[in-house]
């Protein structure tokens, strides 16, 4: 049988959808998430930016009140909608929600609620157009790699920090896959064996998997 490693923790029915197709699944975290001490002028902020589902966890954990909200990621989204905040627009990349920023709501200021080490991807767009945006770092991401001695058919992965904690102690398997365009840059440094996800989800990532295993 196949077999497929994915760098992430997967549902029971995620799994499951797996081994419906015949692949045997392994899974695990390769990174974990911690909240950092930050601090900010005030507990409500007018334009927030999110990039992940962590970001958003902290800064509501620490009862600051958000007007308005950008973000990446629908399940992001659905956090933020859940605490009855407007979410103006969501992305499915940094890029596409920078370039959105840029054309649309280039007014005010901005809050970057984002990881210690995140990438320059969103940073890189607000500056060259010059939109006023302050980086709070309320996280930092931690590599928990994993080393298996077996041979994996493939390998899923879900964010460039994944694949930097995967290969820190892993050989790079023969395909992968991965949820987006921004993970994809990471895997180039190492392999131009990949597939990308349609869309920015788990589920896609498992579907192109099961199709390509398929063939």
């Amino acid at each position: 049988m196949i077999s497929i490693l994915s760098t992430k923790k997967l549902s029971i029915s995620q799994k499951e959808h797996l081994l419906k197709a015949n692949l045997a699944v392994v899974d695990a975290n390769f990174i974990t998430t911690e909240a950092i001490p930050f601090t900010i002028p005030n507990t409500t902020i007018e334009q927030a930016i999110f990039s992940s589902q962590k970001g958003v966890k902290v800064v509501l954990d620490n009862n600051i009140k958000i007007k308005k909200a950008y973000c990446v990621g629908k399940r992001t989204e659905t956090i933020i909608k859940q605490h009855n905040i407007n979410v103006v627009y969501t992305g499915d990349n940094a890029k596409e929600l920078g370039n959105y920023i840029i054309t649309k709501e280039h007014i005010g200021k901005f809050s970057y609620f984002c990881a210690l080490d995140r990438l320059d991807t969103l940073p890189n767009i607000l500056n060259l157009h010059k939109v006023q945006w302050k980086e709070i770092p309320v996280y930092k991401t931690v590599h928990t790699p994993k080393v298996y001695k077996k041979k994996f058919d493939a390998v899923l992965f879900f964010s460039p920090s994944g694949v930097n904690s995967f290969v820190k102690v892993n050989p790079i398997p023969e395909h992968s896959f991965c949820i987006g365009e921004t993970t994809a840059n990471t895997l180039r440094e190492y392999t131009s064996n990949y597939t990308i996800a349609s869309k920015p989800s788990v589920e896609n990532v498992l579907i192109k998997a099961i199709k390509y295993f398929k063939k």
